[in-house]
């Protein structure tokens, strides 16, 4: 008989289902808060290149807080069309006449660049006031890998604000029917005119597949598929893609650290009595310490055999043991 002793605290990750659409907008274009009228006009980007030193009285926080998002704009009789949501804070001073925001696609090395310039004389009556831009003209395409940056003008080193931004390709929630060993996946964020592939898969260098991919037709309105598994294991992954080349794959392992998913790797404990190795192999990538140990009926403790102790992440084999059984492994 062999006595596995695992706890392991179990954390699952659930979706907020509110934050799966893609707000959609009418028009792309320029905002600024405080009242403050600001225009754009596309920039070469060269002229802004190269950053002088900034004034003393100038603040390396002026420009702080750009977060980046993914909205969409679908005109009527024609596909939907996705863009960046670009937004930044940046502190009024008589140092800045505007901003310049850059966009470079890290998959094709294309790059475009606007300019934001304040009306001057109500950007000085706010001076050190801080205004919100927001810049959502930038079109791109899902799974697109951006590098976003925005720049004072005139361009002053130290005062810069870069971010890298995966386009949103499918974000998923899932819900586990253990009698029918079923996880149903519900996808969200992708657009209606593309279809998205589902799977579960086993991680470990790569994922391996645990069964055959759902489709999710983009034009269908109900979101959802149901896979089927054998078991939940540590490394069960739910994975899903655009049906695009190369499309990005996004992977949610949620049962990765959990105590009742983590006992089913123990049944791969093996004796064999022709050669006398008692072996383990788990079912995936795990780091573990395993060890073997006697059983006492006095206090219910197993005490260590000396030298038996092993850390791994792949197969534990133990020869010549003699079976007892008070013998344990764990």
């Amino acid at each position: 008989m062999i006595s596995i002793y695992v706890q392991i605290l179990l954390i699952i990750l659930f979706w907020n289902a509110d934050s799966h659409i893609i707000p959609r907008i009418e028009e792309c274009g320029l905002s600024c808060s405080q009242g403050i009228h600001c225009k754009s006009k596309p920039s070469g980007g060269i002229f802004n290149s190269f950053c002088r030193d900034a004034p003393a009285s100038l603040s390396s926080m002026v420009l702080r807080s750009m977060k980046i998002s993914t909205v969409m704009k679908c005109a009527h009789g024609s596909p939907c069309s996705l863009y960046l949501n670009i937004k930044g804070t940046l502190s009024l001073d008589e140092n800045i006449r505007g901003l310049e925001i850059c966009s470079l696609s890290l998959d094709t090395q294309q790059s475009q660049c606007t300019n934001v310039r304040f009306t001057r004389k109500k950007s000085k009556m706010l001076n050190g006031k801080k205004v919100q831009v927001q810049f959502n003209c930038v079109e791109v395409n899902v799974a697109q890998h951006i590098y976003v940056t925005m720049k004072t003008v005139p361009n002053y080193c130290e005062v810069k604000l870069s971010q890298e931004y995966y386009v949103e390709a499918g974000k998923f929630d899932y819900n586990v029917d253990r009698a029918r060993k079923l996880i149903t996946v519900n996808v969200s964020n992708f657009p209606r005119e593309r279809d998205y592939y589902v799977r579960l898969c086993y991680k470990w260098f790569t994922c391996e597949d645990a069964g055959a991919f759902a489709v999710i037709k983009g034009k269908e309105s109900f979101k959802s598929v149901s896979l089927k598994y054998s078991q939940l294991l540590p490394c069960l992954c739910i994975e899903g893609w655009l049906a695009i080349p190369d499309a990005r794959r996004i992977q949610l392992c949620p049962f990765a650290n959990g105590k009742y998913y983590t006992k089913t790797l123990w049944d791969n404990i093996v004796y064999n009595p022709s050669t006398q190795t008692l072996a383990w192999e788990p079912a995936c990538p795990v780091l573990v310490m395993v060890n073997l140990c006697r059983f006492t009926k006095l206090n219910h403790d197993c005490e260590d055999i000396e030298n038996s102790s092993k850390n791994s992440t792949e197969k534990v084999k133990y020869s010549r043991v003699d079976t007892h059984p008070r013998l344990c492994m764990k």
